[in-house]
């Protein structure tokens, strides 16, 4: 059984089991090296032998309890046959946008798109990877990947994605179920491939108000953690509704999930108090203090485990490691909590 499977049948592992969001990235010189033969990021995630081999890097490196499999939330977006790329200091760029005209009848299963080639690359990761050792697969939530599909590139005012939504409702809600049941079909069969723990990444969860927070991020993300939970019982399920404060509560309740992911700038007393009678915490150390790094650094990792020691949990960032992180900064992350009595 793998180090995550048992915190979620509710072993206390002490130290407490660490994996990092974004932990294979830019800022490993062996990640930028596979990534320049690769020839493009799509390249690197649709290409199972570089992808298993970036996956398992941090690994190698810093010796943590779990993979994440090397891809990107956006995938998915070719399954609506919609185009998309990534270009650099721009980010993603999926077109058409979307539009009234849009027709949710062109849609791909996944089992006849690109993304069986991720299922490739969990095969072989999970072939070398230790057995002791998770091996995560995600998806993107329906309302974040659908923040992507109306803009056509990333934002940071999601005024008129919202306006959008209400403006077309129907159509709205048609995709968010189709986004659902492409997810729900999408971390199946990685599961099937040899994933032992999942994740739904909602990034952009926390611009919502209340009802539309119910409508867009908690009712979609229950249809696929319901679906899943038939499915496979034992399974981990790990939530990230980022930035969405006093609202994770209500989500770890409506959604089903098992494991929350708290962001970082959520309050630790509020997270041992209130949200880890409900789930297993996963975080929340800042990644700029991560960057940073220093007795800062050290002050958040101490803070973390005596918040949340008194049951099973993970640490992690409270985002993705930002690409200028300096190596040995995370080295450090990786010795005290080893070292932690």
């Amino acid at each position: 059984m793998t180090t995550l499977c048992k915190i979620y049948e509710g072993k206390k592992i002490w130290p407490p089991p660490v994996w990092l969001m974004r932990q294979a990235g830019r800022y490993l010189p062996e990640y930028n090296k596979v990534r320049k033969k690769a020839g493009s990021f799509l390249d690197l995630c649709y290409n199972p032998r570089y992808s298993s081999k970036v996956t398992l890097q941090p690994i190698e490196r810093f010796d943590l309890d779990a993979a994440i499999i090397f891809a990107d939330i956006l995938l998915i977006a070719e399954n609506l046959n919609l185009s998309l790329r990534f270009e650099d200091n721009i980010g993603p760029i999926i077109s058409p946008n979307l539009s009234n005209k849009f027709s949710l009848e062109k849609f791909i299963e996944v089992e006849n798109s690109r993304l069986m080639n991720v299922m490739e690359s969990i095969s072989l990761t999970r072939d070398v990877l230790e057995k002791d050792k998770s091996l995560i697969g995600f998806c993107g939530a329906p309302w974040t990947v659908l923040t992507y599909l109306i803009n056509g590139t990333s934002t940071k005012d999601f005024k008129y994605c919202i306006k959008w939504m209400h403006n077309n409702k129907i159509l709205a809600n048609e995709l968010l179920d189709l986004l659902a049941k492409l997810s729900t079909d999408y971390l199946s069969l990685q599961i099937e491939a040899g994933a032992d723990v999942v994740k739904i990444f909602d990034t952009w969860a926390g611009v919502l108000e209340r009802e539309d927070f119910m409508s867009w991020v908690v009712e979609p993300t229950s249809k696929i953690v319901s679906s899943l939970k038939r499915k496979y019982k034992n399974i981990p399920i790990i939530g990230f509704p980022k930035g969405a404060e006093y609202l994770y509560k209500e989500y770890i309740d409506l959604t089903g999930v098992d494991i929350i992911a708290l962001d970082q700038d959520l309050n630790r007393d509020f997270c041992r108090n209130i949200l880890q009678k409900s789930a297993i915490l996963q975080g929340n150390i800042s990644p700029n203090l991560l960057r940073t790094g220093g007795i800062k650094l050290e002050n958040d990792i101490h803070d973390t485990i005596e918040k949340f020691r008194d049951k099973p949990f993970i640490i992690n960032l409270g985002h993705g490691i930002i690409k200028d992180t300096p190596i040995v900064n995370v080295e450090n992350l990786i010795k005290i909590i080893r070292n932690y009595n």
